[in-house]
Formats: structure tokens, sequence, C-alpha cells
């Protein structure tokens, strides 16, 4: 006789974590973003424009926010937490942790190298290989074509 799974079973969640942040403005998202992928906390934040409707002291807001997804690793996500909480301009600032199941390897590989000190000498050697001898990418990013920095986001 086979049970069936409870809630908190399924698929083991992998190394990356999303963890989403939004911010009042363009330039308080970008400063929080430099100031983590600098510190090696985040591997890359994308910031997408967001339109939110929230309850706030008894009050329906509305507001035009930056939301910002960031990339890390299991091992960062503490310090991330830490450290948002710290600089965050929000008196109670949106940061919430989404597991991912599956990442491009790849990606993974970069994200990695780019976060966690034990990774980075693979990362590395993954970089390396990618690289003809004439030293021109394998593959051109989907970025490159439009003339953006050539990593994956």
């Amino acid at each position: 006789m086979t049970s069936s799974p409870s809630l908190g079973e399924g698929p083991r969640a992998g190394p990356l974590r999303l963890v989403l942040s939004t911010f009042p403005d363009g330039k308080s998202a970008a400063e929080a973003s430099l100031r983590l992928v600098e510190r090696k906390v985040v591997a890359c934040a994308t910031a997408l424009p967001a339109r939110s409707l929230y309850r706030w002291k008894g009050k329906v807001e509305e507001s035009q926010e930056v939301l910002v997804l960031f990339k890390t690793s299991t091992k960062k996500v503490g310090a991330l937490f830490r450290e948002l909480a710290r600089i965050h301009p929000y008196e109670v600032p949106e940061i919430v942790e989404l597991e991912t199941f599956r990442v491009h390897e790849p990606y993974l590989r970069w994200l990695l190298g780019n976060v966690d000190r034990a990774s980075r000498d693979v990362a590395r050697a993954s970089e390396e290989a990618a690289v003809r001898p004439s030293g021109r990418p394998r593959t051109r990013s989907r970025r490159s074509a439009r003339s953006a920095p050539s990593r994956p986001s």
C-alpha cells in the first residue's frame, strides 16, 4: 500500500535561491543591488518596474515601485536577509526567499562561482572551457546582440 505524499514532501530545492524585495525607486534599488553584488552576497540583481497595491496602517495604498530579484546561493541567504534588512529604505521591507528546483547548469555554475569561494575554481574552469583558442566565446549570450554585458542574468 502506498501513501500519498504530505504537503511538505516533493522535489528537493537546489542550491540557487531567488530573494525578492521591492524598493520605492530605481535609485535605492540600484544602490542596494550594487552593494550586494560588490560584496558577493548575490551574483545578480534584476530590477523590474512594479505597481503595488497593499494595506498600510489601515489604508489601501498604491505605489509605483521597483521589484528586485536577487540571485544567490543557499549559503548566502542569511547574509542577504541581514544586509537587506539593514540597508533597506522601508520601515517594513518585503524580503522573500523563493526556492528553485531546476536551474540551467551553466548559469548555476556562474552564479555559485560569483558568491561561493569553494565554487569559484569550478566556475573558472567551466568558463575557460567555453572559450575557443582564438579567445572568443563558443556561443554568444542572449544579451550580446544588445551590447549589454555578456554575463548570464
